[in-house]
């Protein structure tokens, strides 16, 4: 009942935690090591993981790049309480502004850099489920061309490789075909687990 349990959080609403108890009832349910379903929870742990630590990343990154764009109107108050001559006030605004947009221009390319980054993460899942989902197929229906099995993975993984599509919607498709392949290798596994 536990692994059912485990299972059943892990398809309603995957996170690593959740992950980690379903890993834990499949070690005392004796699930043999050679199963696939270990590289699959692997892999599916290391990809909420990643999207766990890059969201945050993100998060924090655009906070800082919010910071940097307001501190602009603070250089230009400060430039505009402190005494002096007026003619420099133009050089100290200008001096402070254009310090202040390199700032924020730093800021922004990390923001990109995260989103390379969370790419990155996209393209190692994509890479792993494609292989297993091309065995899940073979597997499933072997009468299949391989030429028509690669013609729907491919369809099926468009959206991962395209600029098109926000991340969203790309952690969402990779997320629900990780879910898919590990209930489908559980299933195959059903007679070695205790009932």
């Amino acid at each position: 009942m536990e692994l059912r349990d485990a299972l059943e959080r892990v398809l309603t609403a995957p996170e690593t935690k959740g992950l980690w108890r379903l890993r834990a009832e499949l070690l005392e349910a004796g699930l043999p090591e050679d199963s696939r379903v270990w590289p699959a929870l692997d892999e599916f742990q290391q990809f909420l993981d990643s999207l766990a630590t890059g969201s945050t990343s993100r998060e924090y990154s655009e906070l800082a790049s919010k910071l940097d764009i307001s501190a602009v109107g603070g250089v230009v108050l400060e430039n505009l309480l402190e005494k002096g001559a007026a003619e420099d006030l133009g050089v100290r605004l200008l001096s402070g502004i254009l310090s202040e947009g390199l700032m924020i221009a730093a800021t922004r390319q990390h923001v990109k850099a995260w989103g390379a980054e969370l790419d990155a993460v996209y393209r190692r899942a994509a890479w792993f489920l494609y292989g297993e989902l091309w065995r899940w197929a073979r597997d499933l229906k072997p009468d299949l061309p391989a030429s028509e099995r690669r013609r729907l993975l491919d369809r099926l993984f468009t959206p991962v490789h395209s600029d098109e599509a926000s991340g969203l919607s790309k952690a969402t498709l990779l997320g629900l075909l990780f879910q898919i392949l590990l209930l489908s290798q559980l299933s195959a596994e059903a007679p070695n687990l205790p009932a």
